[in-house]
């Protein structure tokens, strides 16, 4: 046949031949592999020698290019790194994420949840191309639908945007405009614009005056300038200011540390790196494959004597799992000593990634695990929140409702503050002590201790007049601070036998009928006089309180296993303060009596499914710039990891605005009187304090970013000493250290 004589409709039999024999099902493929081998082998090299090869081969490959890429005889995905992925396991799971890693065995994903590995046997598919971002949409979507906030569709609308789509970010932004209709974020997110007065333009009008010459940057309207006709002049660039100061290390240890080392240091500290290495090794060799596991088909069913426990992780993390759940009753037991009214043992579920988790459940990226009241069930995954938040915890929180669930005749009967604050007392407020097997309860949550103490400095939490009585639909996330506070006074407060036979009496209550305030008022008085005495004393005890250290201090390095990580003080001039510490600090460090420090702190992301960068730049620095000057950003290392690198200095305090109505009232008073008062001698007039002129801090931060939390080191120096105290800061940041243990 010659080339001219083939028609155009031959062309496209011929094609979709060729499509039918790479589309064929899998078991047609795996019965006739051979044949099919041979078959295809024959038609390309007929293509080839035909020169029609390549109009097919680019036709394929747009084909695949915008829809998903089954698995055929070839293990090799041909895609590029950095792509944006969809990974469709064998057993239903998705993993999606940008590609890091190809080669014929696996590919390596990396997500906001961190790197996954997997094996090419295990691929039905991957999704490529446009669908991608659709999907990711949706789930982000569910999420922000869940959170019900503005800020949610705020992020998930620039998230929309960076992706080029459009039309969904333009609905993301308005779905935020619903829910706060000043928002400026939503506003300029839609195309709105502020004038210089502060009057906002609707992005009609603001098309209609750039028209005009105006112009429009990040929400902000500029008119055109005046005698002038058409575009303004473009302002020449400005130069940035030269920071004097050393730049942050960009990679390695930095050499004012090296520096400081003689040369047995310097060996001891190669060893002590290169074990580092090693144990970073194994410990994520060994999470990669407890993150792996196995299909939930194979997965391990242990029954104990109070729980069912499922899951599809490693046997080792199963059966540990199992004994958290059993001490978690074992403890539970100990505090509320009724009958059990259901015989059924409560399923514990606990899948081996978050993926797989929100795969079968459908839950968005901020829920770590739920409890069903209707199947008693409770269902939660293997891993970690970031960089504190773990599997414990949750089932902890939920098992304490599961728990309720079997004892508690109705579990309606009670408000939330008896629900919540149980669930928040033996979640929040307790750990594990692995080596005897059983929980530590009775600990204070940060997070809800220092809530709580704001808002009753600021006399804005509940108070128990109200809170024993308050409508479940008026019950919100900043309830759980006072419920455990209420919980916590009356286990382990000043009079906690009192209260733990407050709390007993309570609950035989609900055992009978319906408690609310009336109930709670009538234990008050039993064993606190009234209630409003009960609210003074409690007052009293939740402000006294203070949060457990968060480590311990051996040597020069303070450690902590609760929070998994450790730092080494420069030198003996500093000193370390445990207790001396405020809102998220975790450990302090103090040079003499001066106001130079060094600190570890724990800072919150909102949003778990936004990246580090977009964390940075939409949420850390516009905060910081609120608040501090010259914020500079770069990027080091913290331990070795990569790491966010801030330099900024403290803002001088706004004046005192003038107190023209006080002055007006006093000019009135003295113009009114009859009698002028004789003018005082110099000697009557007291002398007002000179006020000590203003000495900025400058600080410098290295911020590890992790999905729900991160660190922060910080190191806040006198201005004049930042240059010679900086080198102490990089001693620390380079002895950061990781600890790696399971964090159940």
């Amino acid at each position: 046949m010659k080339l001219e004589s083939i028609s155009k409709s031959t062309l496209q039999n011929l094609s979709t031949r060729a499509e039918n024999l790479t589309q064929r099902p899998r078991y047609i493929r795996q019965r006739k592999q051979t044949m099919y081998k041979l078959t295809c082998e024959h038609f390309f090299t007929l293509m080839l020698v035909l020169g029609l090869l390549a109009p097919l081969s680019s036709s394929m490959a747009e084909t695949s290019r915008i829809s998903s890429h089954s698995v055929g005889s070839n293990s090799s995905f041909a895609l590029e790194l950095g792509e944006r992925v969809i990974v469709v396991l064998k057993d239903g799971s998705e993993v999606i994420g940008e590609l890091i890693e190809e080669d014929d065995d696996s590919i390596s994903v990396k997500s906001v949840f961190g790197v996954t590995s997997i094996e090419t046997s295990r691929i039905e598919s991957v999704i490529r191309g446009p669908e991608v971002d659709r999907r990711e949409f949706a789930k982000r979507e569910k999420s922000a639908n869940r959170r019900g906030s503005a800020k949610a569709f705020i992020d998930l609308g620039k998230w929309a945007t960076q992706r080029g789509l459009t039309d969904r970010a333009r609905d993301a932004f308005e779905r935020a405009l619903t829910l706060e209709s000043e928002n400026e974020e939503a506003r300029i997110g839609l195309g709105w614009g502020q004038t210089s007065e502060g009057e906002w333009k609707t992005p009609s009008e603001v098309a209609s005056l750039m028209k005009k010459g105006w112009s429009l940057d990040a929400g902000k309207l500029s008119p055109p300038l005046q005698g002038r006709s058409g575009n303004p002049p473009v302002s020449p660039p400005v130069t940035p200011p030269v920071v004097k100061n050393p730049k942050p290390p960009q990679g390695g240890t930095p050499e004012s540390v090296l520096e400081r080392l003689s040369p047995e240091q310097l060996e001891r500290r190669k060893r002590e790196l290169e074990r580092r290495k090693n144990n970073r090794e194994k410990f994520e060799e060994k999470k990669r494959r407890e993150y792996e596991g196995v299909p939930w088909s194979q997965r391990s069913v242990i029954k104990s004597r109070n729980w069912i426990i499922e899951c599809n992780s490693t046997p080792e993390v199963a059966r540990t799992y199992q004994w958290i759940m059993e001490a978690l009753s074992s403890t539970l037991n100990k505090f509320f000593k009724s009958k059990e009214v259901r015989s059924q043992k409560p399923l514990v579920k606990i899948y081996r990634n978050h993926e797989e988790f929100m795969l079968k459940t459908g839950m968005g990226g901020g829920v770590g695990g739920f409890y069903q009241p209707s199947s008693q069930n409770v269902t939660a995954y293997h891993g970690t929140f970031g960089l504190t938040g773990t599997t414990y915890t949750v089932l902890a929180h939920e098992g304490t409702h599961a728990f309720q669930g079997k004892k508690m005749p109705n579990m309606g009967n009670y408000p939330n503050w008896y629900i919540e604050g149980m669930a928040v007392y033996f979640g929040d407020g307790s750990k594990l002590d692995y080596k005897k097997k059983k929980l530590v309860t009775g600990l204070i949550p940060r997070d809800r201790l220092f809530h709580i103490q704001e808002k009753i400095r600021d006399n804005k939490h509940t108070p128990l007049s109200k809170l024993g009585g308050l409508p479940r639909n008026r019950f919100s996330g900043t309830h759980y601070a006072d419920s455990w506070a209420v919980m916590h006074f009356l286990i382990n407060g000043p009079e906690s036998k009192k209260g733990q036979r407050f709390l007993a009496e309570y609950w035989v209550m609900g055992e009978k009928r319906r408690v609310a305030q009336r109930q709670f008022n009538q234990l008050a008085e039993k064993y606190f006089d009234s209630v409003s005495e009960m609210e003074k004393v409690w007052q009293e005890y939740v402000l006294s309180l203070k949060p457990d250290p968060a480590g311990e201090v051996e040597n020069d390095r303070f450690s902590s296993m609760d929070f998994m990580f450790s730092i080494e003080r420069p030198g003996e001039d500093w000193k370390y303060l445990l207790e001396d510490i405020e809102d998220r600090d975790l450990v302090l460090l103090r040079k003499g009596d001066t106001r130079n420090e060094i600190r570890v702190r724990l800072l919150s992301k909102s949003d778990e499914t936004q990246s580090p960068q977009d964390w940075i730049d939409n949420d850390l620095l516009p905060a910081m710039r609120k608040k501090y000057d010259k914020v500079q950003q770069t990027k080091g290392e913290l331990g070795g990891l990569a790491a966010y690198v801030l330099e900024f200095e403290d803002r001088a305090p706004a004046p005192p605005a003038e107190k023209k109505e006080e002055e007006a009232k006093e000019e009135s008073d003295a113009g009114s009187r009859k009698i002028q008062d004789p003018p005082k001698s110099p000697d009557d007039v007291k002398k007002q304090p000179e006020k000590e002129p203003f000495k900025p801090l400058k600080h410098r931060s290295y911020i590890l970013v992790g999905v729900s939390n991160a660190y922060e080191l910080r190191g806040s120096f006198e201005a004049m000493e930042f240059p010679s105290l900086i080198q102490d800061l990089e001693w620390v940041a380079d002895s950061f250290e990781k600890i790696l243990r399971n964090r159940w």
